[in-house]
């Protein structure tokens, strides 16, 4: 992902394949070979070797038991393997979901360790998507093919072996088709992948605009406005792409099937035919019925070539999709690599040294050249227009954007070196774009099962806190409550601003180090918006507390206020100490403050940091 590796080729992705499901379940592996591979050598010895013994049996006039004895061994084999193939369909059943869920534990565990500002790249989607959607479905696919390949490949060479002690020459009218057959399936495999790798992009759009269209989130903009119209050109031209990505490989995969299938088949066919009936036509009618035999066991083994072959490709469709799972696993994160430090104690004082932030393939800088100290418990307002990098500072401070240029310290150690996992515990956020899960109340507080009374009182007073606590003693099931109707046709279905208040009562249930709040009350009222922010400044008294709004009132409760313009510190200072500036912060004041006057209590504006709740 960020340099081109070499990608494997067929063998090794097939090899990485069963490597894959190996770890994830070595009896996957094993009973699908033990079923695939038994079935078709039996099949094999049925059609070729019992249709030889039946027709010699007549030449020689052999009496009926003998010939009896042969059919009734064969069908107790035959009894025997779909036995194996019952108990296989059982157990592959019940492994398949194992595979699934390895793999899938696995891309997502490796998704959580990139950073944040690979999400924000088409190339990483392109990759994500393939490696989850694609690779998930297709590891089983692959397996089943794979077995199915190599169990059709032995049902030849059984069939050959038996063939050949009638008269080895048939085999020569085998070997060349088979060998062709591989080299255009493999070629015909390359064009779907490419096929596939291309269409990504705009498959991604076109489910895209599928899901805008079934979502309840988007439904009021699709009925009040054209955006539909949009929507649907979207589609149209990722349809269109796709129709001329398909139409540059579709020729040549049919072309490299035509010949595969239709040229080297035939030529297997109508090749022994001619040589039988040679070798019958000069050597007289003692072989007949063994040649016949033959004929059959040639068409048998052309088939069982034919769908080795075919098999052996869609394996190789599946396998070579292994090459986007591999290339997602070990893709190296910027943010994960060293830091090993555990933090002792809470995260003290923490400083930006020449902090500069730039997207990966973006000319300028978000953050542009920040030096500042906050010191352990301070509460700090990051104000400023949007686009002016308050949001994007407060994910470098977390490690969740790796830093362009400078360092960024806590405790005295750069953040890098801490280990990750560890970093971002400490810190409690409410971001702007919060996300409310299909989950019970409590665990969406919590972040986890509430199991014992404990947790549940810490949820319910987290509630409370966040101003959650009248709607949650009118929900029937309390903090069991499912949120959304996703799972659940009597799930609650949160407005904005109670979204808010349980995101929010995410921070008090964790009491993090460092608490940061970013526009946390966009959907609050004025009043349940002081109330916010009154109880969380008195349950962050002694921790760092950073918090943006674009309701300048709220920052007077700040110790420092930073107004950022264009990625750098414009202004900062205490709200008296900024209004006495008269800069940009206290023009942006003034222009709000007639709103606040009609809508905010009087004492809201000049209530202290720690005060009463208020109340109406």
């Amino acid at each position: 992902m960020e340099k081109k590796k070499k990608e494997m080729n067929m063998a090794e992705s097939m090899k990485y394949l069963l490597k894959t499901i190996w770890k994830a379940d070595k009896g996957c592996v094993i009973f699908s070979f033990y079923k695939n591979c038994s079935e078709e050598i039996f099949v094999s010895f049925f059609f070729v070797y019992m249709t030889q013994k039946i027709y010699e049996c007549i030449e020689k006039k052999s009496p009926y038991s003998q010939l009896a004895k042969v059919v009734i061994i064969f069908c107790l084999l035959h009894i025997c393997i779909h036995i194996g193939s019952a108990f296989y369909t059982y157990n592959i059943r019940l492994k398949t979901p194992i595979v699934y869920r390895y793999i899938f534990d696995k891309v997502i565990t490796k998704a959580t360790t990139i950073e944040i500002t690979r999400y924000e790249q088409p190339d990483f989607y392109d990759k994500f998507s393939r490696s989850l959607d694609e690779c998930l479905n297709k590891a089983m696919d692959g397996l089943s093919n794979l077995t199915r390949s190599v169990g059709a490949a032995m049902s030849a060479l059984a069939a050959l072996l038996i063939i050949a002690r009638v008269d080895p020459v048939l085999i020569i009218f085998v070997f060349p088709p088979v060998l062709g057959a591989f080299a255009f399936g493999v070629k015909e495999n390359q064009q779907e992948y490419q096929l596939r790798k291309e269409e990504t992009y705009d498959l991604r759009v076109m489910e895209y605009v599928k899901r805008v269209f079934y979502e309840k989130k988007y439904a009021g903009e699709i009925r009040l406005y054209k955006i539909r119209n949009i929507l649907f050109g979207k589609h149209k031209e990722s349809y269109e792409k796709r129709y001329q990505i398909h139409k540059k490989y579709r020729k040549k995969i049919a072309f490299y099937q035509f010949i595969r299938i239709v040229f080297f088949v035939g030529m297997t066919l109508f090749g022994t035919y001619i040589y039988v009936t040679y070798v019958i036509k000069t050597t007289g009618e003692s072989k007949i019925g063994a040649y016949v035999a033959m004929l059959s066991g040639i068409g048998f083994v052309s088939w069982q070539v034919k769908e080795s072959v075919h098999n052996g490709i869609e394996a190789g469709k599946c396998c070579l999709f292994m090459n986007n799972l591999k290339e997602f696993l070990e893709y190296q994160s910027k943010s994960t690599d060293g830091g090993t430090k555990k933090i002792q104690g809470l995260i003290g004082d923490i400083s930006f040294h020449n902090v500069s932030f730039t997207y990966e393939g973006g000319k300028s800088k978000v953050i542009d050249d920040l030096t500042f100290t906050i010191r352990k418990g301070e509460h700090i307002a990051l104000v400023g227009e949007n686009g002016a990098g308050k949001t994007t500072l407060v994910k470098l401070l977390m490690g969740l954007y790796p830093v362009s240029e400078g360092k960024i310290i806590a405790d005295g150690c750069d953040i890098r070196e801490f280990e990750p996992k560890e970093y971002h515990s400490r810190f409690g956020t409410v971001f702007q774009d919060l996300q409310i899960f299909a989950l019970p109340l409590g665990e969406n507080v919590l972040m986890k099962e509430p199991k014992s009374e404990a947790e549940k009182q810490l949820v319910i007073d987290s509630l409370r806190k966040a101003q959650f606590g009248d709607t949650l003693q009118s929900l029937k099931n309390g903090i069991n409550t499912m949120i959304t109707k996703e799972f659940d046709e009597d799930g609650f279905v949160c407005s904005g601003g109670q979204a808010q208040k349980i995101a929010i009562a995410r921070v008090f249930a964790k009491n993090p180090d460092v608490v940061i709040l970013d526009e946390p009350s966009s959907a609050l009222d004025p009043i349940a918006e002081y109330n916010m922010y009154h109880n969380m400044m008195q349950v962050s008294e002694g921790k760092t507390v950073f918090f943006i709004s674009h309701r300048l009132s709220s920052a007077r409760i700040a110790d420092k206020i930073y107004f950022l313009e264009k990625g750098k510190i414009k202004e900062s200072g205490t709200h008296n100490e900024l209004i006495e500036l008269n800069g940009s912060y206290a023009q942006m004041f003034r222009l709000q403050a007639q709103n606040y006057q009609e809508s905010v209590p009087e004492n809201y504006i000049n209530q202290s940091r720690v005060g009463e709740e208020l109340h109406v």
